[in-house]
């Protein structure tokens, strides 16, 4: 099976079956033999045809006789995939995508196809930069042309203003950067960095945040040696800034009650030099199994991985015990949908029902924090609803809590916003995904 065919199998499968891309892509590359070349193509078609399906639809639909949900699945998908390589993709030569589309069509026992499918991607080919070109300065060309439905363009403008609009939505389509931290209860920063230098693995350091390096070549990092594996792992500057924020001192006793799968938590365990305890929780028994393992592995011994329900009522006696308590909650993930395209094609009702059960666990979280702690709250959504009014919402109903100003002069500086106890990041802004995080402390 070739690169592409893989990814139009597994676009079949997500969007004729309902499977999660992630998931379908992992399991049908564990059952193909491609090498890591192809790997990657086969990764990169079924993201980009994901995230770019309602701009590939439209110049399917001016460009075919068939409207491109009346065509055969298999079909549909093959010419998104050819048409994403015409639009987007520099390799291969379009003589090529459109051949192999036609292979495939043959291959799928539609061989009457063959000239249709042929027919579409050439004109597509003399005609997609026009089309493109003509599409209008509303809503609906906005949404064509970025492929993000009018929704969230909206809701977006409403929350953030027409400018903040206009900045990030090219930026929706973006691979994003690949940011790692460097695990310093395994090695040391500087040894780390050495062993990038040795291995000629381009990085850089990120300004104002310990630990936090950029890698350019992801990919040479799996060159390194199998002893360095746990010197490192995979996180967003996003996140780490969120870690930062909370300023969590060595023999803290922290919560974190969404802990999976763990990066905060163990970013966290760092700030704190491994001294203190860290109690991690998340619902899903599989991933505390998950976490536990992973917090072993890369060597932290305070952090104790129990599975229960943040929105329950905590332990009697742990109520009011707590230096500092996380609750980075379940979301709508609009933040990250750079990395799960899919999302975009959610609808605003499909999450009417987060901002309860958020609200619900950042009580809950409340409980647990002593006097003079802190309560730190986050998701990777941008969405008002789930961000700044549940804030707003706490405040009032808690007068026990103050807004406490978060350590992120650098953030607030990219945004241009006088420091407070909130931020949201944009990827245009602080290159990071969209995120929401705000700090309170509880006073006497």
């Amino acid at each position: 099976m070739s690169a592409r065919g893989a990814a139009v199998r597994a676009l079949l499968s997500v969007h004729e079956h309902g499977g999660y891309s992630n998931i379908v892509l992992e399991e049908l590359l564990s059952a193909c033999d491609l090498n890591a070349a192809d790997r990657a193509m086969a990764s990169r078609l079924l993201y980009g045809v994901t995230e770019r399906r309602l701009t590939l639809d439209y110049l399917l639909n001016h460009t075919a006789s068939t409207p491109v949900k009346m065509m055969e699945p298999e079909v549909r998908e093959i010419l998104r995939v050819a048409v994403y390589q015409l639009v987007y993709m520099d390799k291969p030569p379009a003589y090529a995508a459109i051949n192999e589309a036609v292979e495939q069509t043959k291959q799928f026992g539609l061989g009457r196809l063959t000239g249709f499918v042929n027919g579409v991607l050439r004109k597509v080919q003399r005609e997609y930069a026009a089309l493109l070109e003509q599409l209008p300065h509303t809503d609906k060309g906005l949404e064509l042309r970025y492929s993000i439905p009018r929704h969230w363009i909206r809701a977006w403008r409403e929350a953030y203003g027409e400018d903040m609009l206009a900045h990030l939505l090219p930026h929706l389509n973006e691979a994003p950067p690949v940011y790692i931290r460097v695990n310093t209860i395994k090695t040391t920063f500087e040894n780390f960095c050495g062993c990038l230098d040795d291995h000629h693995i381009d990085y850089s350091v990120v300004d104002h945040l310990p630990n936090a390096l950029r890698i350019f070549n992801a990919s040479a990092l799996h060159e390194l040696p199998p002893e360095c594996s746990t010197h490192f792992y995979f996180q967003d500057l996003a996140s780490q800034w969120c870690c930062f924020a909370l300023e969590a001192q060595p023999g803290d006793h922290i919560a974190d009650l969404c802990a999976a799968p763990g990066g905060k938590t163990m970013t966290i365990a760092q700030y704190m030099s491994n001294e203190g305890s860290i109690i991690a929780g998340d619902i899903h028994e599989h991933k505390c199994r998950d976490l536990e393992q992973r917090v072993q592995r890369l060597g932290f011994d305070i952090i104790s991985v129990q599975r229960r329900d943040a929105s329950d009522d905590p332990d009697t006696d742990l109520i009011g015990t707590m230096d500092r308590v996380v609750c980075d909650v379940p979301c709508s993930g609009l933040g990250v949908i750079r990395r799960k395209p899919e999302i975009r094609y959610k609808k605003p009702e499909d999450f009417a029902d987060l901002p309860a059960l958020q609200y619900q666990i950042f009580e809950q979280g409340a409980r647990l924090v002593r006097e003079g702690g802190i309560l730190q709250y986050s998701t990777c959504t941008l969405r008002p609803q789930e961000n700044e009014e549940i804030s707003a919402r706490f405040l009032r109903e808690h007068p026990e809590f103050k807004p406490s100003p978060l350590p992120l002069v650098s953030c607030f500086a990219a945004s241009e916003k006088v420091i407070s106890h909130e931020i949201t990041l944009f990827p245009h802004l602080h290159g990071t995904d969209g995120f929401y995080v705000a700090r309170f402390i509880k006073s006497n």
